[in-house]
């Protein structure tokens, strides 16, 4: 059935078409006879299009866009993708657990390393001798405490002689512990009633050397001189500087110059060690990272800058004058060509006064070094210990241009010249020349 029907539409067209070529033919030779007519004639395509209009029925038209649309390619209608929603309470917990647990980790390891230090389980058994200041709190206590590597913890302590009942009630003076004791055993032993022993406050001025020093230590009852000497020139406490400084032959004491100087309190028999640390852990707190940074910058060894700082304390003395002073040793040894010597007389002064007497033997090389008349440079090692406002006067130096001054011992005047002819003229208005 459907083929007869398909049949009977392809017989309708045959005949449509064949009317349509007859309309064309018509047509064309009508347009062939306007031509003829007309020499300028145009062709004119004269279509009757009603006639075309009643062979393509509507019918026709809507096969013709049925099969238009059979040919294109169907496409498909556009849908965004959704996005897949992941799941991050897994991770979450993960990483929550992971962190609880790291947590918790460094607060069972924290508990134990405080649980040790506080049992004293497993630390050196080695005796240290303590002092403890005249009125010094608990807190300052426990920072000695732990200075000297006897305690890691200060709020532990604090809290530990809290709950004893010790603060207020610790007696100063020299003590002995050792790291391997618990805290409450170091609280006990704090709070045993020792022989009461007098304070001895000590001053060391700036320019004192280390012999001087001694001496006055001795004289005040703290500690032997001679063990006081030994001990500063070779026990090693652990402060940076002490890395720094050089132990040469030609030195005559290797920590001269280190001896800062200050007033302490010491008391009467105290240990020389303890001494020579108190000493050296001002010498660590004064001279400072940013003093030892200059220092590098300027080109000099620690060594170099002490002994230069000590002919600055010596010649100067007046703090007033330590910067002109330093640059005319400053402008020398950056003219080492030209002068060659520094020409101080502290320098000399010290070998004659200083290590000729307790040198037990000639030794014409350290001294020669030392002499900076006939040395050249700067010598060795520092002739005295000079005070910060000598440190820093070679550190930042005055920017002149003189190589020689000279003062008036009594006035205590400077004059400072460029050239030898001034400086001789100078001489003479110091009262140094006639």
């Amino acid at each position: 059935m459907d083929n007869n029907k398909n049949n009977e539409n392809e017989v309708g067209r045959d005949e449509k078409e064949n009317e349509i070529d007859k309309i064309i033919e018509e047509t064309q030779n009508k347009n062939d006879s306007d031509e003829s007519k007309s020499k300028k004639g145009k062709f004119v395509m004269n279509v009757d299009y009603d006639k075309f209009e009643d062979y393509y029925s509507d019918e026709d038209e809507a096969e013709d866009d049925e099969s238009e649309e059979d040919d294109e390619p169907e496409q498909e209608e556009y849908r965004p993708k959704k996005r897949k929603k992941k799941n991050y309470s897994v991770f979450g917990g993960l990483v929550l657990t992971v962190f609880i647990l790291a947590v918790s980790a460094v607060m069972a390891i924290t508990v134990i390393v405080v649980g040790r230090d506080v049992l004293g389980i497993g630390d050196s058994k080695a005796i240290i001798s303590i002092s403890i200041p005249q009125g010094a709190t608990t807190k300052e206590i426990a920072q000695i405490l732990k200075d000297e590597n006897i305690i890691q913890f200060t709020s532990v302590f604090r809290a530990v002689s809290k709950l004893k009942g010790a603060d207020g009630n610790m007696y100063p003076g020299e003590i002995e512990l050792s790291s391997n004791m618990s805290y409450e055993a170091i609280i006990n032993k704090l709070l045993e009633v020792r022989e009461e022993e007098e304070a001895v406050k000590v001053t060391f001025p700036e320019g004192i050397t280390l012999v001087d020093a001694a001496n006055i230590l001795e004289e005040s009852g703290v500690c032997s001189a001679d063990e006081f000497i030994e001990v500063f020139n070779t026990k090693v406490y652990g402060y940076d500087f002490e890395e720094l400084v050089e132990d040469s032959e030609l030195k005559f004491y290797k920590m001269e110059g280190y001896c800062f100087p200050d007033t302490y309190e010491f008391y009467e028999d105290e240990s020389a060690d303890t001494v020579a640390k108190r000493i050296k852990a001002r010498f660590a707190e004064m001279v400072n990272a940013n003093m030892l940074g200059r220092m590098e910058d300027m080109g000099y060894t620690l060594d170099e800058l002490m002994a230069f700082a000590s002919i600055v304390q010596k010649e100067a003395g007046d703090p007033a004058e330590m910067k002109k002073v330093a640059s005319v040793f400053t402008n020398r040894l950056r003219n080492s060509d030209e002068f060659p010597k520094l020409q101080s007389d502290t320098t000399d002064n010290y070998v004659e006064q200083v290590i000729k007497p307790n040198d037990d033997g000639d030794n014409q090389e350290m001294y020669d070094a030392y002499d900076t008349y006939v040395g050249i440079g700067l010598p060795p090692g520092a002739v005295c210990n000079p005070g910060i406002d000598a440190i820093n006067a070679v550190l930042y130096p005055a920017e002149t241009d003189y190589f020689y001054f000279c003062s008036n011992l009594e006035t205590k005047e400077f004059f400072y010249a460029k050239t030898l002819a001034e400086h001789e003229e100078n001489l003479k208005l110091a009262g140094l020349a006639d």
